[in-house]
């Protein structure tokens, strides 16, 4: 992705963050919440990045669950509206873009990484130095959700880049990891009632032995 591509979907999301944040605040993840937490290890303290946080519907929801969640965003719109309507003492609203992960010091601190339809916004190319950046911060037998639209290429959609994934795109991005995980993969269908996608979903366990494995649903 071009900076300028980039760009202009971080602007996208600051000049529409009221709107994008009204229309993705209520839809219902019950299911995808559930299946996430029954993953996570069994921990006195849970810990949970919520990553693109967009509305901050996810991270209110885990906050509600008894979790830590440090919730972040590159559009300072966004995190702005977010803190604003989800008050709890659980949540650390952060502004900070997926490049700058590896600086912050989260070495192992997150038994649970939530980034739904976030990463979806990263280049293919890109794509396995942001999931090792992430999977650094992430537990021994720590889980980490990803959703990605169904597809094959890489385009422009109203002002915004995206990635789609498939299974194959999605083989090529693993083969260039080299932490120790196990994945499930699966579709879905868009929750939302007036949109027809399909969702490429993954489910990453990080492990603590030194041979990578994989595992597909």
């Amino acid at each position: 992705m071009t900076k300028q591509a980039s760009k202009g979907t971080l602007n996208y999301y600051d000049d529409n963050a009221v709107e994008f944040a009204c229309q993705t605040v209520s839809i219902d993840m019950h299911d995808l919440y559930a299946l996430f937490i029954n993953q996570l290890p069994q921990r006195d303290t849970q810990c949970i990045l919520d990553v693109g946080c967009g509305s901050g519907r996810d991270a209110n929801y885990f906050a509600k669950q008894g979790y830590d969640v440090t919730a972040i965003d590159a559009s300072a719109e966004l995190i702005q509206w977010a803190q604003k309507h989800h008050m709890s003492s659980r949540i650390s609203w952060v502004h900070l873009d997926f490049s700058s992960i590896e600086n912050q010091d989260w070495e192992n601190k997150f038994t649970g990484i939530w980034a739904c339809a976030s990463l979806l916004h990263v280049p293919f190319l890109e794509l396995p130095f942001v999931i090792k950046s992430l999977l650094y911060t992430l537990a021994d037998d720590g889980v980490m959700y990803l959703s990605f639209k169904h597809g094959e290429r890489e385009r422009v959609d109203n002002e915004r880049f995206f990635c789609d994934m498939s299974e194959s795109r999605w083989t090529t991005t693993v083969s260039e990891i080299s932490q120790s995980i196990e994945y499930n993969i699966w579709l879905s269908a868009d929750k939302r009632a007036d949109c027809e996608n399909a969702w490429f979903n993954v489910m990453i366990k990080r492990k603590n032995d030194s041979i990578r494995s994989s595992a597909r649903r």
